[in-house]
């Protein structure tokens, strides 16, 4: 992996707030200690160079969504301080606009991109599997082109056009080859989103 985990490549127009008291957050909770359990959110000195990893995303409204924050993916457990309420984003422009006490996610982007596919989506799960990463084709999972970088204009691009040419008819889970063990699940629910990610997890390693 040449690229360093993490680093916000976007152009952010962020607003310190209050912790973000008024939104219930207790789904995208629940999923990252799953995840985390799973290794497939965390932090890891043996990974990525040590950075946290992975991120979850709930839908607000048509503009908004609450997202974990940047490098919280070592956390036990998130509180309001640990997620960020994105306001408003830009794919063309490469822009975010964000609240709270901590920067959303890098790959706050890529979020924005999949709420666009359908109003339905309520949840965005981002996480980091090898073992689903490395088995993308035997499990028949949507991926995107190799040569694109994670939360960039063009990762958020390549997945509206994956959406676009009707790929996940099959499955609403896609495998991120730019970037290194990168898997996204969505869906209407945070079990539907989380779920898929993982039995998918499963199929390659029962044990989780």
């Amino acid at each position: 992996m040449t690229e360093q985990e993490g680093v916000i490549k976007y152009q952010l127009e962020f607003r310190e707030a209050e912790p973000l008291l008024d939104h219930n957050y207790s789904d995208l909770n629940h999923w990252h200690r799953q995840f985390k359990n799973a290794g497939i959110l965390g932090q890891d000195p043996k990974r990525y160079n040590g950075l946290g990893f992975g991120n979850l995303s709930q839908r607000i409204d048509q503009q908004s969504f609450l997202i974990s924050g940047t490098q919280t993916g070592g956390l036990d457990e998130l509180t309001a301080n640990d997620y960020a309420l994105v306001t408003r984003t830009d794919i063309p422009l490469n822009r975010v606009e964000a609240e709270g006490w901590v920067k959303p996610s890098s790959e706050s982007l890529t979020h924005a991109a999949v709420y666009a596919f359908d109003d339905q989506i309520q949840y965005v799960f981002h996480v980091h599997s090898p073992d689903i990463w490395n088995a993308r084709t035997s499990l028949d999972i949507p991926e995107t082109a190799a040569h694109i970088a994670y939360g960039t204009p063009q990762m958020a691009e390549e997945m509206i056009r994956l959406y676009q040419q009707g790929v996940f008819e099959r499955g609403n889970i896609l495998a991120m080859v730019g970037h290194e063990d990168g898997v996204i699940g969505f869906g209407s629910t945070a079990d539907q989103a989380g779920g898929l990610i993982m039995r998918m997890a499963r199929r390659i390693s029962p044990s989780l």
